[in-house]
């Protein structure tokens, strides 16, 4: 139980460190950080995004692509299931 304790206080730092940085970088440009990373913090979620919704459009596609269509109703089965004819 120690080891999950050890391992969740190390990803919380290393997230709550990511975060400071990612705001920084965002909202205080003018910081002594390099001029690539507030250009990189913006970049970098928007093309995570965009590349994430792609991929789910495309695995939507090829699902589509590669399902067989259901088999037809016949009339004959239609008629044998309504009860009274």
């Amino acid at each position: 139980m120690e080891k999950d304790r050890l391992y969740g206080g190390m990803i919380f730092a290393a997230s709550l460190i990511m975060a400071i940085a990612y705001l920084a970088a965002f909202f205080a440009p003018q910081l002594a950080l390099p001029a690539w990373l507030s250009w990189l913090a913006i970049a970098l979620p928007v093309f995570l995004f965009t590349m994430a919704v792609l991929v789910i459009c495309m695995w939507i596609g090829w699902t589509m692509l590669t399902t067989p269509p259901p088999p037809p109703i016949e009339a004959s089965e239609r008629s044998e299931e309504k009860p009274g004819k």
